[in-house]
C-alpha cells in the first residue's frame, strides 16, 4: 500500500474515531434523560398503588391541643398517597398551632403517617384586658377560654413591652412571683390557696393580693426572706391574720400593717408595725 493509501487511512480511522466518540457522549444525555423519564413515569405509577395510600394518621404528644386541630393544619388525611406530602411543610404548618412547640412528621411505609409533638407548657397567666397564659420565656402564647386550666400564678400590673424585654426590671419582679407561688406550693403555714394574683407595679414593686382581697407589698427583693416573715406572722397572729387590709414588708427592718375594723372597713387609726 502507497504511502498516500496509508494516510488516507489513517485520516479515515480518525474521523471515523471522532465520530463515534462525538455519537457516545451525544447518546448519553438523551440516555439519562430516558431514565429520568421512565423512572418519573413508574414512580407516578408506583406511588399511586392503593397499598401507599394512608390508612391511620397517629398522633403523639398532645394534651391541650386536639388531634383534629393538628391533622387539619398539617394537610394530611386517610385516603392521600403516603408520598402525597412534604414531611417539613406539613410539620411547619402543625407548629402554628398556639399550643405547638415543636413538630415533627414522618412516614411509616407503606400506609402510616405519625405526627409527634412537644407543647408548650404554662408556667402563669397574664392578665391584660384579657388573659393570656405565658411560657417559661414569659411570652404570651395562647388567650384564655372557658375551661382553660386556671391553677397558675396570676399576674397584673405586667405590660407587653415588658414581655419584649429581656432585662426588663417588671420581668424580675414577675420572677420574684415564681418563687412565692413555688414556696407557697409547700408551705402549710401560707398555701397556694390563700394567693389570688400578684400585682407590679413601678413604684411599689411585687405585690401578693389574697382571695380575700388583701394586699401584701413584698418589694423587690429578698423575695425568699419575706416569704419566710410571712410564714412567721402567720402564725403569732393566727385568726387575726384575716383582719388586715393591707400588709407592707417590702423593708427588712420593719412590717406595717393596716388592720379592718369589726365593720370590715380600714380603721385609720389601727396602723401597726
Amino acid at each position: 500500500m502507497s504511502t498516500k493509501s496509508q494516510s488516507v487511512s489513517r485520516v479515515r480511522k480518525k474521523r471515523i474515531a471522532a465520530a463515534a466518540k462525538w455519537l457516545k457522549w451525544s447518546l448519553i444525555p438523551v440516555l439519562v434523560l430516558g431514565l429520568l423519564i421512565g423512572l418519573k413515569l413508574g414512580w407516578g405509577y408506583l406511588k399511586d398503588r392503593p397499598f401507599l395510600k394512608i390508612a391511620q394518621v397517629e398522633v403523639s404528644g398532645n394534651h391541650h391541643s386536639r388531634k383534629e386541630e393538628i391533622l387539619y393544619l398539617s394537610g394530611i388525611k386517610p385516603g392521600m398517597g403516603i408520598f402525597d406530602f412534604q414531611l417539613k411543610e406539613a410539620a411547619a404548618a402543625v407548629g402554628y398551632h398556639p399550643w405547638i412547640k415543636e413538630a415533627r412528621v414522618s412516614r411509616l411505609l407503606p400506609d402510616r403517617a405519625l405526627i409527634t409533638v412537644k407543647e408548650k407548657e404554662p408556667i402563669a397567666i397574664l392578665v391584660l384586658g384579657e388573659a393570656y397564659y405565658l411560657d417559661a420565656g414569659f411570652s404570651a402564647f395562647k388567650k384564655l377560654i372557658p375551661g382553660d386550666d386556671l391553677n397558675y400564678p396570676i399576674f397584673t400590673g405586667l405590660a407587653l413591652e415588658d414581655l419584649r424585654d429581656r432585662d426588663s426590671s417588671a420581668l424580675a419582679l414577675a420572677q420574684g412571683g415564681l418563687l412565692i407561688w413555688r414556696l407557697a406550693g409547700s408551705s402549710k403555714l401560707f398555701p397556694r390557696g390563700l394567693i389570688s394574683e400578684f400585682h407590679i407595679h413601678p413604684a411599689t414593686g411585687l405585690s401578693l393580693i389574697t382571695r380575700r382581697g388583701q394586699k401584701i407589698v413584698l418589694g423587690e427583693d429578698g423575695i425568699e426572706e419575706k416569704f419566710k416573715k410571712l410564714e412567721l406572722i402567720c402564725v403569732e397572729m393566727r385568726q387575726d391574720f384575716y383582719w388586715f387590709k393591707d400588709l407592707d414588708l417590702s423593708r427588712p427592718d420593719r412590717v406595717v400593717a393596716r388592720l379592718l375594723n369589726k365593720a370590715g372597713t380600714v380603721n385609720p387609726e389601727a396602723e401597726t408595725e
